[in-house]
């Protein structure tokens, strides 16, 4: 080696030094704030039991003449009018929203009936308010939304004739 290069390294080792400290600490730190997993856990099951309970009924009450979807997203349903005011505002009241049940044609899958499970807790005066919204927005868009009260059993007959008479 020269003599030059000895002693640049000698008066210059500090400073070598330190950009490997901070390269270190720098790469150490990213390591120690980097989240591990992302927050999210599985789901146990897509339907409460109600819902499962009456799920099973329109199986039966449709048979192999619609398809049956759950748990949809009113967002995927309904669509903001070009050119309506706030049509950002219109967006952001149905995204978080979902209907229970839609019922599709077969062939298409154009949505022709959406069902809602109704328990005690439309009761409430905050899902009044959201039911009375759900049922406007549905009206408006020309596709039918029906309620029917929770029970303990759904007979498929009755099922299937509530269907027909709006299919």
């Amino acid at each position: 080696m020269s003599d030059q290069f000895i002693h640049i390294l000698t008066i210059s080792w500090p400073l070598g030094v330190c950009i490997v400290m901070v390269a270190v600490f720098i790469i150490l730190l990213r390591i120690w704030t980097r989240p591990k997993k992302l927050p999210y856990f599985a789901r146990e099951r897509l339907l409460t039991k109600t819902e499962l309970r009456f799920f099973r009924s329109l199986r039966k009450a449709v048979q192999d003449e619609w398809e049956i979807f759950a748990m949809v997203r009113i967002a995927d349903l309904l669509r903001v009018k070009k050119g309506a005011k706030n049509k950002r505002t219109w967006i952001n009241k149905i995204l978080a929203k979902h209907i229970d049940f839609v019922l599709c044609d077969r062939n298409s899958l154009k949505p022709l009936l959406c069902i809602e499970l109704d328990d005690s807790s439309h009761e409430r005066p905050d899902r009044m308010e959201r039911d009375k919204f759900v049922d406007e927005a549905f009206d408006a868009a020309g596709l039918p939304l029906i309620r029917i009260p929770v029970s303990e059993n759904y007979p498929p007959a009755e099922l299937r004739n509530v269907i027909r008479e709006i299919v």
